[in-house]
């Protein structure tokens, strides 16, 4: 059963709500010409769901559907850094777009002890300093914010089709890789295959591995796996 049938099914008077509000309300509410205001929206999204997955997730699925989905990315990305020999435990470790900390809590399990977790707005950090005492959260625009310190590896799933313009694109993408050391390596995506970079919604815009590549051309892909509707890949700089 396709993601669309099962909300439909689940609620249909909140799933014609919500398309009516992704579409019109909220479009009229956050939108900036070719960009939108992110940091007002995941401010609103993640005060009205908290923690529950239904805010960084899909917001239209229950909370046991939305655990299912991310279970199994989960399971990918665990095999993923395995295969490419991420020792988190190893080193300082960068996440960005920590939203509810799932990725975050799976960082600490996999090993992560000098862990620091951006996100766009701090209106989960409370709770998620309180569940993770060892993790240091820090408020930032990854598009306008300077990474402070230097890092072994970096982490950042589920954020590149949030970033809908592609000046900040770039200059988020440089500024993760301006806080990575030369043996670093870049756990990123999900990545598509194909010309679906263009925009969906106001606030989603999917990115090939040719719009990161222009961005950041002393990179390599060092392995990527399917994941979602694309790929999540490990980068590397390009041996001088």
């Amino acid at each position: 059963m396709s993601a669309a049938w099962k909300k439909l099914r689940q609620d249909p008077a909140g799933t014609l709500r919500r398309a009516w509000g992704k579409l019109v309300v909220d479009r009229f509410r956050y939108g900036r010409g070719g960009d939108y205001d992110a940091s007002r929206y995941w401010s609103d999204r993640f005060a009205r769901h908290g923690t529950s997955l239904r805010g960084a997730g899909d917001e239209g699925l229950a909370q046991a559907d939305n655990e299912q989905e991310y279970a199994k990315a989960a399971e990918i990305f665990r095999g993923l850094v395995t295969d490419a020999n991420i020792d988190f435990g190893h080193g300082h470790t960068l996440e960005i777009g920590c939203g509810p900390g799932y990725y975050t809590r799976l960082l600490v399990a996999l090993g992560a002890r000098d862990l620091v977790a951006y996100d766009i707005t701090d209106v989960l950090f409370d709770e998620l300093r309180a569940a993770l005492p060892s993790v240091e959260f820090r408020q930032g625009d990854i598009t306008t914010t300077t990474v402070e310190g230097a890092f072994d590896q970096a982490v950042m799933i589920d954020v590149l089709e949030h970033i809908v313009n592609e000046e900040k694109l770039v200059a988020g993408l440089r500024n993760i890789a301006g806080a990575l050391g030369d043996d670093a390596r870049f756990v990123v995506g999900p990545v598509v295959n194909d010309a679906r970079s263009g925009r969906h919604l106001y606030y989603v815009r999917f990115w090939t591995w040719e719009n990161l590549r222009a961005a950041l051309p002393e990179w390599r892909i060092q392995t990527q796996v399917e994941f979602r509707d694309g790929q999540l890949l490990v980068l590397q700089r390009r041996e001088s």
